[in-house]
């Protein structure tokens, strides 16, 4: 066996050129592959990373049944935000903050203008220690809300400042404001209000929003010392489902805990979607490169004729003559492989240092991304070169391993 694979190697160093040829195509192929897995992972990383630690957190407690009954009762299935049960929660281990909040619709009156706004109230410190990211929405003077100063301070989107402020060509947030919106017993409330300044949304859906500080809500709700949700951080998204079994072990039935892609299935798409076209775009170049090496093998074998019917007719079987030739592709395959993967792996440690700025369409803020690859991906890639390219020379080994050694020798 060692001396076939001597042999195998050998003769795949014969035909330099065709060899080279064929080596350069797998060199760019599994290159190219290695280099967009890469940018990918950084791309995914940092998308998981703007819903974990700006949006959703990475696990969210309800009460049972509160997401599918979010949209007719938002405010009947609401929780304790008091200290007693958030401490119960950040107890379970690897949990690092919590974030209570409310979500309801209501109106935002400014003067003699009132639009319908979906808000979004929050814990101005817990929330933004749970997530940081989330501060990154905040436009100018609208920082200030994340200090909790001001107790009555609101921050509105780009969009619905524009219908409050702009459609009336105030140049300023100065106009009396006011949150209204029905409590849980169906009544209208009303709360005075002070407008900071303007954030950006980061995802798709609703455009007219507004962040309000939680105790404000809980007074306009009549909810004191309730939340809808509670948002939970957690040191390392590693640890995810062990966290959801002790949230639920912890809070018992009463309760459900959910993952931050059971909750963001936009990014969740978003990630199914991007895997699913890197791997049909793989898919396809690895069998271009692969017909490559079939065609090398083929040509091999045709320019052969004489050698493998003087191998036969010396008592060579035809068994050890297609294992010769299936030891050849292996070698090209492998050597292809490996090349490509140092290619794709440099590329990728190229940009890992210097990071992308890639601007998303659904995002006016742009992702910071930083490329990685595993050597677990790249030793498949080679594997998966190094067997394809087997399975593809199986037809020209065969064929020459059929040849009658006769007609070989008169190079028929």
């Amino acid at each position: 066996m060692r001396n076939l694979i001597a042999i195998a190697v050998r003769n795949v160093l014969r035909n330099k050129r065709r060899t080279l040829i064929t080596l350069l195509a797998l060199l760019i192929g599994v290159g190219v592959m290695v280099s967009i897995r890469g940018l990918l992972n950084g791309l995914q990383s940092s998308m998981i990373e703007s819903a974990t630690k700006g949006q959703t957190g990475a696990l969210q407690v309800h009460k049972k049944g509160y997401l599918k009954n979010v949209l007719a009762s938002p405010l009947d299935l609401d929780l304790a935000a008091d200290e007693a049960f958030l401490n119960k929660i950040k107890a379970v281990p690897h949990v690092t903050a919590v974030a209570p909040r409310i979500l309801f619709g209501g109106m935002v009156n400014v003067e003699d203008e009132t639009l319908f706004v979906q808000i979004f109230a929050v814990d101005p410190v817990r929330e933004f220690l749970a997530l940081p990211k989330r501060k990154e929405v905040l436009n100018g003077s609208a920082n200030a809300f994340a200090t909790g100063q001001t107790p009555n301070g609101i921050v509105v989107t780009e969009e619905l400042a524009k219908g409050l402020v702009d459609g009336k060509k105030r140049k300023d947030f100065s106009a009396p404001t006011a949150l209204l919106a029905p409590d849980r017993d169906g009544a209208l409330s009303a709360e005075d209000a002070k407008i900071l300044g303007t954030m950006t949304l980061t995802s798709p859906g609703e455009k007219k929003v507004a962040m309000v500080p939680l105790a404000l809500a809980q007074r306009l709700l009549k909810l004191e010392g309730r939340a809808t949700e509670i948002a939970v951080a957690i040191d390392d998204l590693d640890h995810l489902d062990a966290v959801r079994d002790g949230l639920r072990a912890a809070l018992g039935p009463d309760y459900e805990v959910h993952r931050w892609d059971e909750i963001a299935l936009f990014f969740k798409d978003i990630v199914f979607r991007q895997n699913l076209v890197l791997s049909i775009v793989a898919t396809v170049f690895m069998i271009l490169m692969l017909l490559g090496v079939a065609n090398t093998m083929l040509m091999a074998v045709l320019d052969r004729t004489r050698e493998i019917g003087t191998m036969m007719a010396v008592g060579v079987r035809r068994g050890k003559i297609l294992l010769l030739f299936l030891l050849e592709a292996l070698t090209i395959g492998v050597l292809g492989g490996i090349s490509g993967g140092a290619l794709g792996g440099a590329v990728v440690a190229y940009m890992n240092a210097r990071t992308l700025q890639i601007a998303l369409p659904t995002s006016p803020i742009p992702f910071v991304v930083v490329p990685y690859v595993t050597t677990g991906y790249i030793a498949s890639v080679v594997l998966v070169a190094g067997l394809g390219a087997v399975v593809f020379a199986l037809y020209p080994a065969w064929r020459a391993s059929r040849m009658r050694p006769v007609q070989a020798l008169a190079g028929g």
